[in-house]
């Protein structure tokens, strides 16, 4: 079972957390991982996922209308009115959003936000 992690608004490391949070490991070594304190892209995700042995794909996947999310994957949020975008921990239909959500995998995102796209992982 994974466990959430809160992240400061006012960063811009919700992907460093969300591999936090799916590799259980300090917010600080993914960052330092990852190389950077800033946004990331899906390759950086990936790459640091596989050096600890989970398995994934380079490029997230487009989520479809009434497709169900796999067991445990980094999902992409986009808001409909910005180009605001957020990336979040999924496990068995559980989202561990550090912002908007809170450690029982309930969120509350402003009503634009969609998950889009997500990165399936497997260990």
């Amino acid at each position: 079972m994974l466990r959430w992690r809160r992240q400061d608004p006012n960063t811009r490391i919700s992907g460093q957390i969300a591999v936090a949070v799916i590799t259980e490991r300090p917010v600080e070594e993914i960052i330092q991982r990852v190389g950077h304190s800033h946004r990331t892209t899906t390759r950086e995700l990936a790459s640091v996922l596989g050096s600890y042995g989970f398995f994934c794909p380079q490029r997230c996947v487009r989520l479809r209308e009434y497709e169900d999310l796999p067991k445990l994957a980094i999902a992409q949020v986009h808001s409909v009115r910005s180009s605001h975008w957020h990336s979040v921990a999924i496990e068995d239909g559980r989202i561990f959003d550090g912002i908007w959500g809170d450690a029982y995998g309930f969120v509350e995102w402003p009503s634009d936000f969609r998950i889009t796209s997500y990165l399936p992982i497997s260990d």
